[in-house]
């Protein structure tokens, strides 16, 4: 998510990693929310490496549902960082998955050759990475490197809606 090569568009049919957060306590949409977003799912490029002869919404799910149990680690953390923060939980859990399958793809809090820092993989080549690699710290600090990242495409695009905007930056 927060290197710049790597979109993360596909993980954002995440239901299976919705469903594991639940609910959130408090407000968790301020910057949209990935429930009310259409995608195509993973795209090939995204989905051949996983192993898949597939694409789509259906790749999408397989690939969350093998990061389901490593995710659950993880679970209050994101909530309460999501609450914190106000972004949806389950937008967290996506790019947690889709940048570190939920730490399984990191050595020792590294992945992207050693560029990458932690589940959110906070590119330290453009941030101080914080934290421990799992901690609520590193969360927080990816969570807000997106939030930034969200208000550059609101500002760019003040007419779209939340959503849109939402959208906007996963693909990008």
């Amino acid at each position: 998510m927060l290197r710049k090569n790597h979109p993360m568009h596909p993980m954002l049919m995440l239901l299976g990693l919705a469903a594991l957060l639940g609910a959130s306590q408090g407000r968790t949409d301020c910057y949209g929310s990935v429930n009310r977003i259409k995608t195509s799912g993973a795209s090939c490029k995204t989905a051949k490496p996983e192993g898949l002869s597939y694409c789509g919404v259906s790749a999408s799910e397989k690939i969350a549902e093998r990061d389901l149990r490593a995710m659950n680690q993880y679970k209050t953390l994101i909530k309460k960082v999501g609450e914190k923060l106000c972004v949806e939980p389950a937008l967290i859990a996506g790019i947690i998955s889709r940048e570190s399958h939920a730490g399984k793809a990191l050595k020792n809090g590294w992945g992207d050759n050693g560029n990458g820092f932690g589940l959110m993989q906070v590119d330290r080549k453009s941030h101080k990475p914080v934290g421990q690699w799992n901690s609520e710290t590193h969360l927080t600090q990816g969570t807000n490197i997106l939030i930034m990242m969200i208000k550059t495409i609101q500002r760019k695009f003040p007419r779209w809606t939340k959503d849109q905007q939402l959208k906007g930056k996963v693909q990008a």
